[in-house]
Order: structure tokens, then sequence, then C-alpha cells
């Protein structure tokens, strides 16, 4: 039966369809995303899938998910399974979004959504041939913070916007990290600077005009760290520095022609007391937050917008947006610092 069809048992009154979700791999952040997607009503985690079928079923005891699969094309298969969580390595996220797509399965594939921009326009186009909902899982977004900062800066309540600068790092201690491994998609701007990227333009709601960005490289080869300047034009300039070698630091600073807006936690926030600080002259206003799981609100969009035919709140335009930004940016690193311009 079709999900989008099912009835209640009075056969006169319809109720939400069930969507049955399977994982593609068994990586760390899925421990997170298990939960929460099956704290949505209506969803249900239902497979996972690894190339090892022991790893598979350890995995699956562990998060409580009912069948194992010794690999991925095994779940793709699986007829029961509507929708995919791709928490994959880098590298991994164009091929395996296009398999799911290819095998009818809506798609939520996580940050970032691709290497470059071609691949970004080619997963795009297919997901709108096969008519199936993708999405990147950028749950920062679906923090019900976010769209207060966002709402503020369009009103122009700092002011003429001025400045954004992020700042996102930690110390990767461990040398067998697939974040340290280029071939899979490692770096700190893969993993830290997309969403600094992202914010930014979602902030300015325009593309940068040029790009500047100065990187250091590890001995493996991946950036581990990472300077950009992005120009958005009229006076609005982007910064933000990301890296693998450095305290850890996860923050938000906006400053207008008027006030400044601090964000404490922007990409991280699940679960956490949060806040947002406005500095108008010797006023502070301060707006806290109570815990919340924005992983579970980005799962409930996913769901509204695949059962209910809801508007994306972030089209996937911009997704292919973002990785020309960061094709751009790795341009200028690997160029001592040009200037990259990206009208």
């Amino acid at each position: 039966m079709d999900i989008l069809s099912l009835k209640t048992s009075t056969g006169n009154l319809f109720r939400k369809p069930e969507m049955n979700w399977g994982i593609l791999g068994t990586a760390r952040i899925s421990e997170q995303m298990i939960p929460a997607l099956k704290a949505v009503k209506h969803n249900h985690v239902i497979a996972v899938a690894s190339r090892d079928l022991t790893r598979a079923r350890q995995f699956a005891d562990k998060m409580q998910v009912p069948v194992a699969y010794s690999s991925y094309e095994e779940l793709l298969a699986d007829p029961t399974v509507h929708a995919v969580y791709i928490p994959l390595t880098n590298n991994e996220h164009k091929p395996w979004t296009i398999k799911a797509l290819q095998a009818g399965k809506h798609v939520l594939v996580e940050k970032p959504f691709a290497l470059n921009a071609d691949e970004a326009q080619e997963m795009v186009g297919i997901a709108h041939e096969k008519g199936l909902v993708l999405m990147e899982g950028f749950s920062y977004r679906f923090h019900s913070r976010m769209p207060k900062v966002f709402d503020i800066l369009r009103k122009g309540e700092l002011g003429k916007l001025r400045f954004l600068y992020c700042s996102f790092s930690f110390s990767l201690e461990n040398p067998d990290d697939f974040r340290l491994v280029p071939s899979l998609g490692g770096g700190a701007l893969y993993d830290l600077g997309c969403y600094c990227v992202d914010f930014q333009r979602l902030a300015v709601e325009r593309e940068p005009e040029s790009v500047q960005a100065r990187y250091h490289l590890g001995g493996s080869g991946v950036d581990l760290q990472m300077q950009v300047t992005l120009d958005f034009g009229n006076q609005i300039y982007g910064n933000f520095d990301v890296a693998f070698n450095a305290i850890h630091q996860n923050i938000v600073r906006i400053v207008g022609s008027e006030a400044v807006m601090t964000v404490d936690w922007p990409f991280s926030s699940s679960n956490k007391s949060v806040s947002m600080l406005i500095e108008k002259g010797e006023a502070v206003q301060k707006v806290s937050y109570r815990p919340e799981n924005d992983y579970k609100n980005m799962a409930e969009h996913f769901y509204e917008v695949v059962i209910k035919k809801e508007i994306a709140l972030y089209p996937l335009a911009g997704s292919v947006k973002t990785m020309e930004v960061i094709d751009a940016i790795f341009e200028s690193a690997a160029d001592n610092g040009k200037l990259v311009s990206l009208k």
C-alpha cells in the first residue's frame, strides 16, 4: 500500500502515514539521529546497513533497530524503507545519495552536501527528476533560535549589516580519524567551515562576490586550519576561522551599524541551554533558550515535506551555492590567498 494512502480502521478518516527509515552506515552521528527520528510521530527506524554484517547487527542491537543488512544495496532494495539517512564519509555522499534516489527513497544526507558544486548539482538534478525529497542535514538551522536570528537581521534591528564572524574549532587528536584523510573528503573546511558558509549566506541573504582564504595543511594533506574572508558587497564582510588544531570554539558574532549580536553554540546546540545576546550601547538584551533537540526538529520538517508536500525551508539551490563558495575558498587557499571572484 502506498504510504500516502493509509486510512484509519473506520475507512472514513485519514491519518498521517507512517514513514520507515533506513540508515546507511554506523557513523557516530547516527547515535544522535536515530533517537531523534524515533521521537517523531509516525517515523520508524527499521533497518541499518554496514559493509560488515557483524558490525551492522551490533549497531542495530545497540540502537534497537530491528533489521541489519550487510550492504547498502540490500537496504536500498528493501521496499518497506521509504527514506534513508546518509551519514557516510564526505566522499560517499554523492554516490549513495544518487543510488538511494534511483531506488525511490527520500534522502537526508549529512553535511557537507557534496565535495563540490558539480556533485551537488547532479544530486539535486536527480532528486528533481525522481520527484523525491532530498535535504542536507544541517540540524543547526532547525533550532528555534535560528529563525529569530535571521528575522532580527532581516528587520534591520542591528542597523546596517557590516561584519559577520564565525569561529568553529576543536582539537582532533585521533590520528586515524577519517577527517584527516584527503580521499575521504577530510579537512576542517568540509567538516566545520561548511556551517560558517551556510550560516553567513543565510544571514546576509545574498551570495558573496569574492573570497580570500589561507590554510595550514597537516601531514596527511588535509586543511587543519583555515581562515576565510567573504565579501558580500554593500560594505558587508564575512570572516570565519575553523580548525582541528585549536581549543574548542563555537560562536557567531554579528556587527551592525547600531548593535552587535552574539550567538553561543550556534552549530552544535542540540540539548544545550543556549542564548542570544544583543548589545546596543549600554543596553544589553539576553534571550535564553532551554535545551531542545534540533535533530528531531529537522526530522519533523523532513516528514512534513515528504508527507504534506510542505515547501522546504531551505531550498536545495542553497546547498549548491554553498558548495560553489567552498570551491572558491579551496581555490584561493591553494593559491596563497588569491582573491577569487564569484560574480
